[in-house]
């Protein structure tokens, strides 16, 4: 069982807080600051993808169509983008992604994510992770005490291929009961926390790195071609460092081309060089998540030796520095500017809300 002082060190060493919060709450405060609203249409799920000389068309499921200079999927590890690009490769007898893409793709555990109501002892700020043999239990507790938290586990046996396993929540029940009376803290367990639940998704965590992110005007970011585990606390991260440099590539060959419509080639040398930028950290972040779920689970006895006896010798500060050193070294973006830390580094002192409040104004 772990328990980390965790606020207090991200603060002094990362200058920001760490907040977990509702998917929808951080939508609506993306789509809040996009102008162009009248651009962005829900429910439509993408059904096919054809080149047109310079131009890209989508076809969704319910028939509408949309030409486009480029195409970008970030829409997760089933991702139809991805497979549409793929099909494309291969219909113009194209072998850059080989002869069978995704084949060699392993799966080896799931995880049913949940956000519970304030349970009991859990207070704002507090994390705490328990582990097993092919199991781990956790939790993040944040603002108004809300709950977020995980269960691992080891999949009955490994999973090759991108056909995910898919589970019922008659499974979720299954891999959970195993962990119910597992001990969180002395006032709380596992089941007071899952019998507290307001939603909870189960699903497959494959862990894989695809070589190639495009085709021809298609390209893919995120889960749909780089899926870390999510123990690690670095997957959605990874997807906006990628989307973040491939803006800075698009517009740097739009500047050098007077913002004038790129041609396939220049198209292409923008693709390439993002997924150039973005390969050996993509890679370091899912071949790190991997280890931290394996030492996790248990997949050892080392692990389950150093977990047990070893961990709980090293200080606190250290332990947090290691679980968040994968927020250092991330894509520093040539076009945006840096934003200001909320706290003072080396202290942990809230920096002054004017200059806070300047910032943001930029």
């Amino acid at each position: 069982m772990y328990d980390f002082e965790l606020l207090p060190r991200m603060r002094a060493t990362h200058g920001f807080d760490l907040r977990f919060t509702e998917r929808r709450t951080v939508l609506k405060i993306l789509y809040d600051k996009i102008q162009a609203k009248e651009k962005v249409h829900t429910s439509k799920r993408v059904n096919k993808i054809e080149h047109i000389g310079d131009k890209v068309q989508i076809t969704t499921l319910d028939g509408s169509s949309y030409t486009a200079d480029i195409v970008i999927g970030a829409d997760g590890i089933h991702s139809p983008v991805r497979g549409e690009m793929w099909r494309n490769a291969a219909e113009d007898g194209s072998k850059v992604f080989g002869e069978n893409p995704g084949a060699d793709v392993a799966t080896e555990y799931g995880c049913t994510f949940g956000i519970s109501e304030p349970t009991n002892d859990l207070k704002e700020g507090d994390l705490r992770h328990v582990h097993r043999k092919d199991a781990a239990v956790g939790y993040i507790v944040g603002r108004r005490d809300i709950v977020y938290w995980f269960h691992f586990f080891k999949l009955p046996q490994k999973h090759m291929g991108i056909d995910f396993p898919r589970f019922t929540k008659e499974q979720e029940k299954e891999f959970t009961d195993q962990d119910l009376d597992r001990v969180m803290t002395p006032g709380t367990t596992f089941g007071d926390i899952y019998k507290n639940k307001t939603i909870s998704i189960i699903t497959a965590l494959p862990n894989h790195r695809f070589p190639r992110w495009h085709y021809r005007r298609i390209f893919c970011v995120g889960d749909a071609v780089t899926k870390s585990q999510p123990i690690a606390g670095q997957g959605g991260c990874s997807a906006l460092e990628s989307s973040v440099a491939l803006v800075d590539h698009l517009y740097a060959a739009l500047k050098e081309n007077d913002m004038k419509p790129l041609s396939n080639e220049q198209v292409e040398d923008a693709f390439t060089k993002t997924t150039e930028v973005r390969k050996e950290r993509s890679t370091t972040v899912i071949n790190e998540g991997l280890l931290y779920m394996k030492f996790a689970s248990w997949s050892n006895f080392l692990y389950r030796l150093i977990d047990k006896y070893i961990v709980r010798l090293v200080p606190k500060t250290t332990m947090v520095d290691l679980m968040f050193s994968g927020a250092a070294g991330g894509y520093h973006s040539n076009t945006l500017p840096a934003p200001v830390d909320r706290y003072v580094k080396g202290t942990g002192e809230p920096v002054s809300a004017k200059k806070i409040d300047a910032d943001d104004e930029n």
